[in-house]
């Protein structure tokens, strides 16, 4: 079993990205123009182990590792994008939330 403190092992996390993680998040999490950046495991097995641990049918699974939301605490947090890919999501976060 891989510790959520090595899920970003392996990716090139951008400098400008702010790590946000907190011992107690159930994830790791970086902050850039105005969105967090959710990291899961890079373990395909753990993935799916995680969703079904939060009562999800195997059936309904959605593949993820970068998860984007916007960077609020005093919102609901919304998906924004879900993505195996970082170069999607490095893409995706270069215009601040503001401008999209």
């Amino acid at each position: 079993m891989i510790t959520w403190d090595q899920y970003t092992k392996g990716y090139c996390i951008p400098t400008n990205w702010e790590d946000t993680s907190w011992g107690n998040d159930e994830l790791p999490s970086f902050e850039t123009n105005g969105y967090r950046i959710w990291v899961n495991s890079p373990d395909l097995a753990e993935r799916k182990e995680s969703q079904e641990h939060l009562g999800m049918a195997a059936a309904d699974f959605k593949d993820w590792i970068f998860a984007v939301t916007r960077s609020s605490y005093y919102e609901e947090y919304e998906d924004l994008l879900l993505s195996t890919n970082i170069k999607d999501v490095i893409d995706f976060v270069s215009v601040p939330y503001e401008n999209k």
